[in-house]
């Protein structure tokens, strides 16, 4: 029917910190939920970063092939810790850059498309000063990465002008956007839907979904926050989206452990019901 708008092409996955057990066994736990995929985080600094060992790696690889569950990208929550804005002659400077050059060599043995570098609480971007040492540290990943067709994906908090300005200074075609139906309206109180559809054309085909109430971050039901969720899905519906939808709801916090607390995975079975259902 002509103006109809086709189903997306779409590929379920979720962070893998996120979901109950904080990781572990979360191959097998993808698996049976009936997720395509997992996005990893690469953590922690203070415990050697698991991924950053080859033993813990393959691990990742037999268990992805076992059950048929394709590993896409790697998020580097670390930078949480030690934010990207650090200037690189710093002590957290230097630990950026190391962290960096440990991730692209993760990503490259795991086959991965993309590595997604988050910019918020350490790495908060307020000042030009920040902007622009978060820039050379993105432009080192773009380079290091594209060595290996990796995309970096900058993850932040900044205005349309400013984001511009970001990857203008960066200046790497590796270089995209990460998108998150959440971050917007919790840290800042802006509303989702205009930063999406201002963003849509810079971001990578991966994106983070979640709800809440006010700052209160992952911790409603999708489309139960005052997110405007679905105001998200109809617009990617409307650019006929394809690519990754990652569930990050914290499915054994409170509040939302509470909805199930003998089982907290049926929780992440009721919340991915209401993303494919929201994909129709």
């Amino acid at each position: 029917m002509k103006g109809e708008i086709e189903n997306m092409d779409i590929k379920y996955g979720a962070c893998d910190w996120a979901l109950p057990g904080n990781g572990i066994d979360s191959v097998r736990l993808a698996k049976e939920v009936g997720l395509n995929g997992l996005q990893l985080g690469f953590v922690s600094y203070e415990r050697g970063f698991l991924l950053s060992q080859k033993r813990f790696r393959n691990y990742y690889k037999e268990e992805a092939e076992k059950y048929e569950i394709e590993l896409p990208s790697l998020a580097v929550c670390e930078f949480d810790i030690y934010g990207l804005k650090n200037p690189k002659n710093t002590e957290k400077g230097k630990i950026v850059y190391e962290i960096i050059d440990l991730v692209v060599e993760a990503a490259a043995d795991l086959s991965m498309n993309m590595i997604m570098m988050p910019s918020f609480v350490d790495g908060f971007i307020d000042t030009d000063e920040d902007l622009a040492n978060t820039a050379e540290a993105l432009k080192y990943a773009c380079r290091l990465a594209a060595k290996y067709n990796i995309i970096i994906a900058s993850e932040n908090l900044l205005t349309i002008e400013r984001n511009k300005l970001l990857f203008e200074k960066v200046g790497e075609e590796n270089l995209k956007g990460f998108y998150d139906s959440q971050n917007y309206k919790s840290f800042l109180g802006w509303e989702q839907v205009p930063m999406l559809e201002k963003l849509y054309d810079i971001l990578y085909p991966e994106i983070h979904v979640k709800d809440g109430i006010g700052e209160e971050g992952s911790s409603r039901l999708l489309g139960q926050g005052d997110t405007d969720f679905y105001g998200t899905m109809d617009f990617l519906k409307k650019k006929n989206y394809t690519g990754w939808i990652h569930l990050e709801n914290y499915y054994d916090k409170l509040p939302l452990r509470s909805m199930s607390p003998k089982n907290h995975v049926d929780i992440v079975k009721m919340d991915l019901n209401i993303l494919k259902t929201a994909c129709e």
